[in-house]
């Protein structure tokens, strides 16, 4: 009786998948792997042995390549609530992002996975963390002095300021605004001071 003509098929996986291998000329077959679908971490070979009708037996080799995951990272960072964050990943060749793109405007802290993908078809993945700061409200008293005199500014509501006229202490020869710049968290806002100016008396 003649031996089977035994065939099986090989090919390649990701690290961490599995491999079916398809053995076909034979009616039964013995896999050195104990089973058809095989989970290898490196490049491996597989015998199988097939087993005709009649009891006659040959082999076949199947080999499996084991390609590795890419190893993806991406940037994390925090911004002022109302602008963007651009994320930027690396270690793949294309990515996709679980926003829907690489650009974000989160509203409040948000986290973003990117899936990487390597040129054999291996992905992973890694998670951007966007930290949304809030605006600050800034406040600052307005009010008045007599010509001559000075005029303190008193902001409220941020960490430090930044004062138009250059100084918390003004002192305008007339009707005058200044504009005040309020950080904090590294997110501005302002507010304005309105100093009027009133003439002195003219005594005789």
């Amino acid at each position: 009786n003649a031996n089977p003509t035994v065939a099986v098929s090989s090919g390649s996986i990701c690290n961490g998948s599995s491999f079916p291998m398809v053995p076909s000329g034979a009616s039964s077959y013995v896999y050195t792997g104990g089973s058809a679908i095989v989970s290898p971490s490196t490049n491996s070979s597989y015998t199988v042995t097939g087993t005709s009708a009649l009891g006659c037996t040959n082999t076949a080799v199947a080999t499996v390549t084991v390609n590795a995951n890419p190893t993806v990272a991406v940037n994390s960072g925090s911004i002022c609530n109302g602008s963007s964050f651009t994320m930027i990943p690396s270690g793949a060749s294309t990515y996709v992002y679980s926003s829907g793109a690489a650009l974000v405007s989160p509203t409040t802290n948000t986290s973003y996975t990117v899936t990487g993908t390597s040129v054999v078809g291996c992905t992973n993945t890694a998670v951007s963390n966007v930290t949304v700061n809030a605006i600050p409200s800034v406040a600052v008293n307005s009010g008045s002095i007599c010509s001559g005199k000075s005029f303190t500014m008193t902001p409220t509501g941020a960490s430090t300021y930044v004062y138009s006229g250059g100084s918390a202490i003004v002192s305008p020869t007339s009707n005058a605004s200044y504009t005040v710049t309020g950080t904090s968290a590294g997110c501005s806002n302002t507010a304005v001071a309105s100093v009027t100016v009133n003439a002195n008396p003219t005594v005789v």
